[in-house]
Formats: C-alpha cells, sequence, structure tokens
C-alpha cells in the first residue's frame, strides 16, 4: 500500500487548525466558574458591575438598546485591551447612539481592576 505524504499532510494540517480554533474559541469563554468564585476581584468586580455598569450594559453584559454597547461577545473581548476598557471607565465615552459617563471620581483603581476581571468573565 502506498501511502500519499501530501494528503497526509494536509489532513494533519486541518487537524492542528480545528484544534487551534477550538482552543480559541474556548480562550474567549472566559474563565471556569469555580476558579471565579475564589477570586476577590472577580467578587468585588460582579458586585459593582451590577451596581455601576448593569443598568446600561445589561445584568450579562448584553447590552441595552441605546443605553450601552454589548460587552459580553466574544469578538468585543478578543479586540478590546485592558487599558481601553480601563480608559472608557476613567474618562467615560460619547459615541453615537450611547454616552458613558466617566467614572474616574467614583471608583478607586482597585475597583476599576476589579471591574475588568469581572467583564473578562462575561465573554461568551
Amino acid at each position: 500500500m502506498k501511502i500519499n505524504y501530501r494528503s497526509l499532510a494536509g489532513l494533519m494540517l486541518l487537524v492542528l487548525l480545528a484544534l487551534l480554533l477550538g482552543a480559541c474559541q474556548q480562550e474567549a469563554a472566559g474563565p471556569d466558574d469555580s476558579v471565579l468564585m475564589q477570586d476577590p476581584k472577580y467578587i468585588m468586580g460582579s458586585g459593582l458591575f451590577k451596581r455601576h455598569c448593569a443598568g446600561c450594559h445589561g445584568e450579562a453584559g448584553e447590552g441595552r438598546t441605546s443605553l450601552g454597547p454589548t460587552i459580553n461577545d466574544a469578538s468585543w473581548q478578543v479586540d478590546i485591551t485592558d487599558e481601553h476598557i480601563r480608559s472608557v471607565i476613567l474618562e467615560g465615552r460619547r459615541v453615537a447612539g450611547t454616552s458613558m459617563d466617566s467614572f474616574k471620581d467614583m471608583l478607586s483603581d482597585d475597583e476599576i481592576d476589579a471591574i475588568i476581571v469581572y467583564v473578562r468573565s462575561l465573554a461568551r
């Protein structure tokens, strides 16, 4: 039996790509809940998010029409950096259809860090 190495190499490449894509999708889903429930920043961030953010961004980050954009979407989570999230929390943001006030006089650096941890956990 003659083995077609070119076909075998192609098949191996497809399997490798499938595994890599699966790993990327799994990573975008955020950390496991059992890990998060032990993280003090997650716990603090959860409460702060519910108090300051959920009114516009929704309880699960699903967004509210004309109030706040969706922030639990995997592509949004991948495309935005923690520093950009921090900047928007500190400085606020004005874009067509939505408006976010600055929280720099309301939240400490540790509280903002905690909110970022919680926002990252919302990835779906």
